[in-house]
């Protein structure tokens, strides 16, 4: 509380007399760890701390390895010498001559008075007890107008966890219709009396005006931007993902979302949003750098990952290209997830018309049902599941339409049979009814229908595990080849599935194809594909010296390639190879270490045998591992939310608004964890400015 870096921080006439008189109280600190040193031109002059028993008012801070006058600190308010009270001296040659000489000085002399004479009884004050009582009042009218502000404060909270909109349209006395918050607030009210008091009485602070609301979300967001900013200072290594979407009043907002470690445990951050105007390169990573730019993050960034667009992923002059010029560490990596749904399209692919043309008919069942509230009605009579209709961007591609329409083929059936032979359904109807019939008797569709609800499970697995925020580049190895393994396994079945004969009643093959040798090619494609995207990622192939499965076979062969990629990949980081190496081959043989299956089970166990610092090249390995992102999922739940919060209905809000809003939706868990969270938004509102109602103790 007495230190240099506290006390520029805050200003001390600002502070309740209590504390005041705490730090009087403390003294002068002086700082165990200070190194103060002056390079000569022969010898290096270095403080001694015989310096602070001989001048008592010497004090020193030791981030800014400088010197300071620890009551012109106090009082000073910017007067006299500030080579004392906020640069703070370090020309230790001259050190005797100047402390002399600043001792000596009026203002000086008048900061040692007020220090001295701080807490004393004041004659002037003691005469007047009008001046005491109105302290007192004051004080009293501070500390209601600071509850009253906590509450408010926790109100928006609610709103911002909810996704609810503040405020209506008309928000005066006599409104019938008055916003969320001023409701939710005039409720609060009812249960609390001391609330309801000065919702009933204040003339100037009553808290629900539109400045006040705005003003809030903006220190809530302000405490929330320094939470992370220590976080991210405290951590080892950090990533960014970024991606870009268009919002409801047609805005192009960027999504920034940060990752790293905390306690031992992988979290993702959201940061901010960011209306972007200029989505050439340049634009989007000019942006990016300013989001980035207050977190100094130039040596701890080791990892961006974007989706696969051009302007992204350019190696000349795409946005990771243009990153890297400021954050050389940052290894680009592209979204998994967005690798997948590529994967997928390819099976869909003109080559392999068959395919294309099944999807097509696929997606006349969803198409058919969707667009009619009396079609729709009437696959619920005989069906309890509807047909999706899946978005084209949507990752798993058309898993949830293959597998219901599988499922319930007779539900569908027998569905379109009445609509075909029951009366009131108009021509179009009757017409498409019949077509959507033929394909549920056509023996080719079935098959390919039954050799796709063997696929898409799998693609479902894959693609729910590259959406887990813990998700690292082990495990997507594993993932990718159980998927592999079970997609060959499909194909070995092939023959079964395209040569059986139909069992369902009255079916025709209407189309001349080889079956089994369309199945085959669209395993081959995906398992090509996924190979060539997902296996030959150098970060994935350095990722294998972490991999807990292949431990037992690198016991027996180093893997000298995968510690070559780590190597070139992260140079600054691994700067120990020898030492790394040895590590690594000590790890392989103590299988009591590796019983989890990732890289962040291997990482806690080290640190639960306290191994941190004997294997210290490892965890930094393990840290870079889990620190880099895989997707970019989190800036896609993240769009969800921006979806939710601005609406048609609250499309004008500004961009500072939404930060604040999403944020508390977003990170409600983080926020609610922060026990003081309240306490601190207070005193940000309260020296913002200069304000009419009281909020600073006298």
């Amino acid at each position: 509380m007495n230190n240099v870096d506290y006390l520029l921080r805050v200003q001390f006439s600002t502070l309740s007399m209590g504390e005041k008189l705490e730090i009087k109280r403390l003294g002068a600190h002086r700082p165990d760890n200070l190194v103060l040193l002056q390079p000569g031109d022969k010898t290096t002059r270095t403080f001694k701390t015989e310096w602070f028993n001989r001048k008592t008012w010497l004090t020193a801070s030791a981030s800014k390895h400088a010197l300071f006058c620890f009551p012109c600190l106090l009082f000073g308010n910017g007067t006299g010498d500030s080579v004392w009270t906020s640069d703070g001296f370090k020309d230790l040659k001259h050190l005797a001559e100047r402390t002399v000489k600043h001792e000596s000085s009026k203002t000086h002399l008048l900061c040692a008075m007020k220090l001295g004479l701080l807490g004393k009884v004041n004659v002037m004050a003691q005469l007047d007890g009008a001046y005491q009582r109105n302290i007192a009042e004051q004080n009293k009218k501070t500390e209601e107008n600071r509850y009253v502000l906590s509450r408010l404060i926790t109100c928006l909270k609610l709103c911002g966890k909810c996704e609810l909109g503040l405020r209506g349209h008309y928000e005066s006395a006599d409104s019938v219709n008055p916003g969320i918050f001023k409701c939710i607030f005039q409720t609060m009210c009812e249960g609390d009396s001391r609330l309801k008091r000065h919702y009933d009485t204040e003339p100037i602070f009553k808290g629900t005006s539109s400045t006040i609301q705005n003003e809030l979300l903006d220190c809530m967001y302000e405490v929330y931007r320094c939470e992370v900013a220590k976080q991210v200072q405290a951590t080892q290594f950090v990533a960014v993902q970024a991606d870009e979407t268009t919002d409801v009043s047609c805005k192009s907002q960027m999504v920034i979302v940060l990752r790293y470690m905390v306690d031992n445990s992988v979290t993702e951050r959201f940061l901010e949003f960011i209306e972007v105007k200029d989505k050439t390169a340049i634009g989007l990573s000019t942006a990016i750098k300013k989001a980035l730019e207050p977190l100094r993050l130039t040596e701890k960034l080791i990892a961006q990952t974007y989706d696969g667009a051009a302007v992204m992923r350019g190696s000349v002059g795409g946005v990771q290209t243009l990153m890297r010029e400021s954050y050389p560490n940052a290894h680009f990596v592209h979204c998994y997830a967005h690798q997948l749904n590529l994967t997928l399209q390819q099976v869909c692919a003109a080559r392999i018309s068959e395919l294309k043309v099944f999807f097509a008919d696929l997606a006349g069942f969803a198409t058919f049902f969707s667009t009619s509230p009396k079609r729709t009605a009437a696959l619920a009579e005989t069906s309890t599941k509807r047909i999706p209709r899946p978005p084209s961007t949507r990752w798993n591609f058309k898993s949830r339409t293959v597998n219901v329409v599988w499922e319930t083929r007779e539900e569908i059936l027998e569905c379109l049979d009445n609509i075909r032979t029951q009366p009131g359904w108009d021509k179009v109807s009757i017409s498409e009814a019949y077509g959507l019939t033929m394909h549920l008797r056509d023996r080719t569709f079935l098959q390919l229908l039954e050799f796709f609800a063997k696929v898409m499970p799998e693609v479902d697995v894959l693609y729910s595990i590259l959406q887990k925020r813990e998700i690292d580049a082990s495990g997507v190895n594993r993932a990718v080849e159980n998927f592999k393994v079970n997609m060959r396994d499909i194909r070995a079945s092939a023959d079964e599935i395209g040569n059986q004969a139909s069992e369902e009643p009255g079916t025709a093959k209407r189309r001349k194809t080889n079956l089994p040798a369309v199945m085959k090619e669209a395993c081959d494609t995906m398992i090509a594909q996924v190979e060539d995207r997902f296996s030959k990622s150098d970060h994935l192939i350095a990722a294998q010296l972490v991999d807990c499965s292949l431990f037992a076979k690198f016991l027996n062969s180093f893997p000298e390639v995968q510690l070559a990629c780590a190597i070139k990949l992260w140079p600054t980081a691994l700067n120990n190879m020898g030492k790394l190496r040895t590590e690594l081959a000590l790890l392989y043989g103590h299988t009591e270490l590796h019983t989890g299956k990732s890289a962040l089970s291997l990482f806690q166990a080290l640190h639960e045998n306290n191994l941190q610092e004997a294997l210290s090249e490892t965890c930094t390995l393990l840290s870079i591992i889990i620190t880099t992102p895989m997707t970019s999922a989190e800036s896609e739940r993240n769009f969800s939310t921006l979806k939710r919060i601005k609406t048609f209905t609250r499309n004008t809000m500004g961009q500072q608004r939404l930060n604040a809003l999403s944020m508390l939706s977003i990170e409600n868990p983080f926020v609610d964890g922060l026990t003081d969270f309240n306490s601190k938004v207070t005193e940000t509102f309260a020296h913002a400015k200069n304000r009419r109602a009281s909020f600073l103790f006298k």
